[in-house]
């Protein structure tokens, strides 16, 4: 196990002492996040349901039910002119208290932002709901007398009906979107990009200089050799996915969600492009067109794996065609912790796809590695 710890330190550190180490690894991902974290913000979202009540009525009706609006997990402002800017409103209109005096049927506005939160929406639903129905409960309580002494005459009501409404299940309450969504899915890219390049450049020139063989002919073993190599490629994208982390931290005030999970999720992730690498450096034998394979493979999965937009947006064909990507079961899982709080029970499946990207990579690697030309 020293010797598995020597040989992959000793990779890390060459990857590190390189000049531009720094611009791909953080550098040039930052400005991605940049770019695309400004570019997909996310959709406006209130932790209270927020809700404006226009009230247009010229009685005391209006008013009257604007009170029963009221709760605690509402966040209401009562307005006499519409604001420029709302999430969601309701339109009381002038004829209000008129039509109730009449017992005529009632219309109600109700206009949501298209981007307003779904679960904050349904929660303001609920409350219009029940204050509609509470209402009529009252007027029917109070039969068919004089509807101008309602006021005086009443007598306190309590909570007469209960209405609950809630979201079909699995139902997506929020879209992945601005830095929780932007920074995992550069994250996921450039772990492909610059494990594969770096991992599998250093795995040619290692075979070319016969590096390898010279540490072979040491006392190490073949299998101490790859796990060596399989280690170094290892910490190379948990150094960048640390450094990425710790900016998002920093800088974008990143939600992690369950950080072991998210934890997790990165080691499992970046073992199989660690093994992915090996196979490349090992198949492969010039800088050009490992540099262009692994771009492209890089971006492909990336754009399959829904790190460039959020796969939930997309049709389900396409979707369908992501799972054949790692960077999908990554993001997925980045997902289901970030943005809806799954736990373990939820992203099981994911981890073990991962690893099972792992394994086959890992033996295509050990297939095709190489000591020498």
């Amino acid at each position: 196990m020293k010797k598995i710890w020597h040989i992959g330190r000793l990779d890390l550190k060459l990857m590190v002492r390189d000049r531009a180490f720094f611009f791909w690894v953080l550098l040039f991902p930052l400005a991605f996040i940049l770019i695309f974290g400004n570019l997909y913000q996310g959709s406006k979202t209130d932790a209270k349901a927020s809700l404006t009540v226009l009230n247009q009525d010229q009685g005391r009706w209006g008013a009257y039910f604007a009170e029963k609006l009221k709760a605690p997990g509402i966040e209401l402002a009562i307005v006499a002119t519409a604001p420029e800017t709302y999430l969601r409103m309701l339109v009381i209109p002038p004829d209000f208290s008129l039509k109730i005096e009449r017992k005529a049927a009632q219309e109600l506005q109700f206009r949501k932002d298209s981007q307003a939160d779904l679960k904050a929406g349904a929660v303001a639903d609920t409350k219009i709901s029940q204050a509609i129905v509470k209402l009529l409960a009252e007027l029917i309580m109070y039969g068919n007398r004089d509807m101008k002494a309602f006021f005086a005459a009443r007598s306190p009501y309590r909570d007469l009906v209960q209405v609950r409404t809630r979201l079909p299940k699995d139902t997506i309450t929020k879209i992945p979107s601005g830095f929780d969504h932007t920074i995992p899915g550069i994250l996921v890219q450039f772990v492909m990009m610059m494990v594969l390049i770096y991992g599998g450049i250093s795995v040619m020139e290692d075979r070319k200089k016969r590096v390898l063989a010279r540490i072979l002919y040491s006392s190490a073993s073949p299998a101490e050799l790859f796990g060596g190599k399989f280690l170094g490629r290892l910490l190379m994208g948990l150094l960048q996915s640390a450094i990425l982390v710790v900016a998002g931290l920093l800088f974008f005030r990143l939600n992690l969600g369950n950080a072991w999970l998210s934890a997790l999720n990165i080691v499992v992730f970046a073992a199989a492009m660690a093994a992915l690498s090996i196979f490349v450096g090992s198949v492969l034998r010039n800088e050009e067109m490992i540099i262009g394979v692994s771009v492209l493979t890089a971006n492909m999965f990336a754009a399959l794996g829904g790190c460039w937009w959020p796969v939930e947006i997309v049709p389900p064909a396409f979707r369908a065609l992501g799972r054949i990507s790692p960077a999908y079961w990554a993001m997925d899982s980045f997902h289901q912790v970030i943005f809806f709080a799954k736990g373990l029970e939820t992203v099981w499946p994911n981890l073990l796809v991962l690893l099972a990207f792992a394994a086959v990579f890992t033996a295509l690697a050990l297939r095709y590695f190489k000591i020498s030309e």
